[in-house]
């Protein structure tokens, strides 16, 4: 424990779960991602494949931020969602030690789908917003464990998920 005063005790840590998976703002949910050596290839960027694990990453620390828990989900419901379909616009590449700021934003619901967008942004010393450098569109499904698609939106029924 750190000791900030005589009548107050902090515990740095305390909160670290809800840093670390992002923050909805005005709708979007905001993730961010440092790029790393493993992540570039032999011409120093990013490597087109690991767009997608930062994108995994921003969807599932959204799942998290919302209190739904995917391994709940699998275990005492055999439900997980998939991806059923994805496409990838990499207008420009992040290189070695980049940070990248992941929005996620709810396009449409049905009763058997969710439709994300993706955009990852380059960022400013300040925080603020530079370049939308890849975007993606994807549509999510939730199966159960004999693949057979489910009623996703008995899961996700935060307003997040709700069509405008």
């Amino acid at each position: 424990m750190i000791k900030t005063n005589k009548k107050k005790k902090l515990k740095p840590f305390e909160d670290l779960s809800k840093f670390s998976n992002g923050k909805i703002v005005s709708g979007s949910h905001f993730y961010c991602v440092r790029t790393f050596y493993e992540d570039t290839d032999a011409g120093g960027i990013v490597y087109h494949a690991n767009y997608l694990k930062f994108f995994e990453r921003a969807r599932s620390s959204l799942l998290n931020y919302l209190g739904i828990d995917q391994n709940k989900l699998i275990l005492e419901k055999g439900l997980r969602f998939v991806v059923r379909e994805i496409n990838l616009n990499i207008k420009a590449s992040f290189k070695l030690n980049d940070i990248i700021l992941i929005e996620t934003r709810h396009k449409y619901a049905k009763n058997s789908c969710i439709n994300l967008e993706q955009l990852a942004w380059s960022v400013k010393d300040n925080y603020n917003f530079d370049e939308l450098k890849v975007k993606s569109e994807l549509q999510i499904v939730m199966i159960n464990n004999k693949n057979k698609v489910k009623r996703i939106k008995t899961v996700l029924s935060d307003p997040f998920f709700c069509n405008n």
